[in-house]
């Protein structure tokens, strides 16, 4: 896809950026996403960015945060630039409770940025809007030349058909390129490849010289679960505990199994088949076990007292009307009495003490 970007770079709008609207991640209200999208839009608007709507690119794809699904949204709406996101929940953070994950590509120098995450709350949808809009502007501004001159560079690779670097700059695929003629100096030499890992080196190059590098990549295997849920709740891979969401897994290629428990839940189970270099999504709401329920942070320390009962586990079946609740912490004990208006799941925040509805 990358050649047949570079082979038909003239064919692409010089400087228009494809942008497609971020999909909601569960817990997301959709509101909140269409709010950030129109945002998003206007701020790269007023910093002067060829910016393209891209309503027809589908939810899967826009969210995909994968360098080949984000070209594709370039190719398909014919432009040089494109941007693949997601709007994502972080349950049990009151004060910014979502995030906002975001890929910017260049088909035509085949150069990507690294995935950019920030936390999010309806209160600053615009000033992170504004913030990541100037990050995509900077990267299109970024129009890197390499300087010509009588120093040659050659690269070649074991194995071929890996992408070549200097200074940043998409040079071509080893096996298929020509010597590089460049100004004297030193240049930063990088070369990539799926299943091996990155090697950078730094050249000196001499004027009427040419200098042969040949790199042998270390091949390596893997990809990388990402994992949420509402509540946050226990991970298993294959069986064995791997922390508390939200959590990114590594793992082997292959059928993974992934587990989310917690005291109070029905489990859930996913299989997920795990490739290479690639991110796999496995978001879950899990199931309580009563129709009103509060949960809590478990390594939050002290002892919770829900209606005059000691309740372990970081969870209490309620009922709807007055709760009284209290922290033991440190030989003081801290009393409240919140009201329940209806069935449903809350979240307790243990420093306020506070009752916030999880999964709407």
């Amino acid at each position: 896809m990358l050649a047949l970007a570079l082979v038909l770079g003239t064919a692409f709008a010089v400087d228009r950026l494809a942008v497609p609207s971020f999909p909601a991640r569960t817990g997301v209200p959709a509101e909140i996403a269409e709010r950030f999208n129109e945002h998003l839009y206007a701020e790269l608007l007023a910093r002067g960015v060829n910016a393209l709507p891209a309503p027809l690119i589908t939810a899967g794809i826009a969210g995909s945060l994968e360098v080949e699904f984000t070209q594709l949204v370039a190719e398909l709406e014919g432009a040089r630039y494109a941007l693949s996101g997601e709007l994502i929940a972080r349950p049990g953070i009151e004060a910014e409770p979502y995030a906002v994950n975001l890929l910017v590509v260049d088909v035509v120098q085949g150069r990507n940025s690294d995935v950019v995450s920030r936390p999010l709350a309806v209160a600053t949808l615009g000033r992170v809007a504004a913030e990541l809009a100037s990050l995509v502007a900077g990267f299109i501004d970024r129009a890197p030349e390499l300087p010509s001159g009588d120093a040659a560079l050659f690269v070649s690779t074991e194995p071929r058909a890996a992408e070549v670097r200097v200074d940043g700059v998409p040079v071509g695929v080893s096996g298929r390129l020509e010597v590089i003629a460049l100004e004297p100096g030193r240049y930063e030499l990088e070369v990539r490849k799926d299943g091996y890992l990155p090697e950078l080196r730094s050249v000196e190059l001499r004027s009427n010289d040419t200098r042969f590098v040949h790199v042998v990549l270390t091949e390596v295997a893997g990809g990388s679960i990402r994992v949420a849920s509402v509540p946050p709740a226990d991970v298993l891979l294959d069986g064995v505990v791997m922390g508390v969401t939200p959590v990114t897994l590594t793992s082997l290629p292959g059928p993974r199994e992934v587990r989310i428990e917690r005291p109070g839940f029905e489990p859930a189970t996913f299989s997920v088949s795990v490739r290479n270099f690639r991110v796999h999504r496995v978001d879950a709401v899990l199931s309580p076990s009563a129709p009103t329920m509060v949960v809590w942070s478990r390594d939050g320390g002290g002892l919770v007292v829900i209606d005059r009962v000691l309740r372990r586990g970081g969870y209490a079946e309620i009922e709807v009307g007055l709760v009284e609740i209290a922290r033991v912490e440190g030989g003081s004990t801290r009393r409240v009495l919140r009201a329940v208006a209806e069935p449903g799941l809350y979240w307790l925040d243990l420093g306020s003490l506070e009752l916030t509805p999880l999964g709407r």
